[in-house]
């Protein structure tokens, strides 16, 4: 009988430690399904903050908008838009357009090298 009582004892072990393996495959997948669910909570409120600061942009776009409509309906805002997006003067009224001259883009005598100052006269005998 004391063989049978050994026999126990080992095999208890055996469940025992197959017990404990199952329960930490149990434990690894209910920590991965965690983790997952922490990674979306973050996602989730990285998503809310970006949304909250596209509000309110478009909440001050919108205000701008408001005020730039506000400002074309009366008689002023519309001689500005047309002034300044038309080019056009009121009967009587002069208009200046002021033109800045091109910069020059051709190098001067001094920042050409002696080489070809010497190539440049050659080429100017067969014009």
């Amino acid at each position: 009988m004391a063989l049978r009582g050994i026999k126990n004892r080992e095999s208890g072990k055996w469940k025992r430690l197959a017990l404990f393996f199952v329960l930490l495959v149990v434990f690894a997948v209910l920590l991965n399904s965690v983790n997952n669910v922490y990674k979306k909570k973050k996602e989730a409120e990285d998503t809310l903050a970006r949304m909250k600061n596209q509000i309110a942009e478009l909440q001050n776009r919108g205000q701008t908008l408001e005020d730039s409509i506000n400002k074309i309906n009366t008689k002023e805002g519309i001689e500005f838009e047309l002034r300044k997006k038309l080019n056009v003067a009121s009967v009587g009224e002069k208009v200046a357009i002021i033109v800045e001259k091109p910069e020059d883009t051709s190098t001067g005598t001094s920042e050409i090298s002696p080489w070809q100052k010497l190539k440049n006269l050659f080429l100017d005998l067969f014009k």
